[in-house]
């Protein structure tokens, strides 16, 4: 898995302490068939557990990123960046996009 992080969401994750956590996560609004959409906190989320630190060589210096694999399954690249423009927060991307394909 290739991970890229920008150099604005890199600055965001340090000035909260250094620690991202990414997983994905199924919507309880809708059928079973719900696509599973990308979430990302820099506070340890309540209630999600499966986390594994990414290898710190595919990160940039100083950041750590757990992830919590999507039925198993990760991206061909994790991209790490930050969305809003007002009240700009660190996002993830599977292979792109805002939901796991998978």
């Amino acid at each position: 898995m290739l991970v890229n992080v920008s150099s604005d969401a890199a600055a965001v994750i340090d000035a909260s302490g250094g620690r991202l956590w990414v997983w994905a996560e199924r919507s309880g609004l809708c059928c079973g068939g719900a696509p599973a959409f990308m979430q990302a906190a820099t506070a340890e989320p309540k209630g999600v557990s499966g986390f594994a630190a990414l290898p710190a060589d595919l990160l940039p210096a100083g950041l750590e990123v757990l992830f919590r694999p999507a039925a198993g399954q990760r991206p061909d690249v994790l991209e790490i960046g930050l969305r809003g423009r007002r009240r700009p927060k660190v996002a993830a991307y599977w292979d792109g996009c805002l939901m796991a394909m998978v």
